[in-house]
């Protein structure tokens, strides 16, 4: 009966350590989407960076898709590519709609694990908003939803991931640094550690 004991928590062991090793392997990614500069009336672009969190490479970046949908509802334009990847719009599907497919050009090109890659951009009239909101066939996921696969499309299960706005610090206004330097010598003044126009 010990033994029996002892084999099956031994084939727990073995079985646990496997499906982890499973996980290690699994790719992880995330990505950014700017918030989107006019470049023309009522016309966007946008750029994206894709970050590898996983264990393994990534040589496919689908944007707008999932496996069997499309969900910009119009077709994106003035697509550019980061070096070493390449840029087809693939489309249909129940949200008749459409997405970019960025591959890399060569294994030797795919993006490796821990690290990040730029570069990737589009022009489109949808405002980021019209982006990260439900897809018309698909409304439990985001227009903005991308599918990554280690290597070249449908190479393995792949990994879903929604990019976040990536929000740029703003730089400090000059009327607003003007108001901080007021404050900066009211509060000198008021504890005595610069002189007031009364005490001179």
């Amino acid at each position: 009966m010990a033994n029996r004991s002892i084999f099956g928590f031994a084939t727990l062991v073995v079985a646990g350590l496997l499906n982890a090793s499973t996980a290690n392997s699994a790719e992880l990614a995330t990505a950014t989407i700017s918030s989107g500069t006019e470049i023309s009336p009522g016309e966007f672009q946008y750029d994206l960076t894709l970050s590898d969190t996983g264990t393994t490479t990534i040589g496919t970046f689908w944007f707008a898709w999932v496996p069997g949908d499309n969900f910009m509802p119009v077709s994106p334009t003035g697509i550019a590519s980061p070096a070493g990847w390449q840029d087809i719009v693939t489309s249909g599907g129940p949200s008749n709609g459409f997405a970019i497919q960025w591959t890399a050009t060569s294994p030797a090109n795919n993006l490796t694990a821990g690290n990040t890659l730029s570069g990737f951009s589009f022009d489109s009239s949808l405002t980021l908003a019209q982006l990260q909101s439900p897809a018309a066939g698909n409304p439990s996921d985001w227009i903005s939803t991308a599918f990554v696969y280690s290597d070249a499309p449908f190479s393995d299960d792949g990994f879903q991931l929604t990019p976040t706005t990536a929000t740029a610090t703003p730089e400090p206004s000059a009327p607003a640094l003007a108001i901080v330097g007021l404050g900066v010598v009211l509060i000198g003044v008021s504890r005595r550690i610069l002189p007031s126009r009364r005490a001179a």
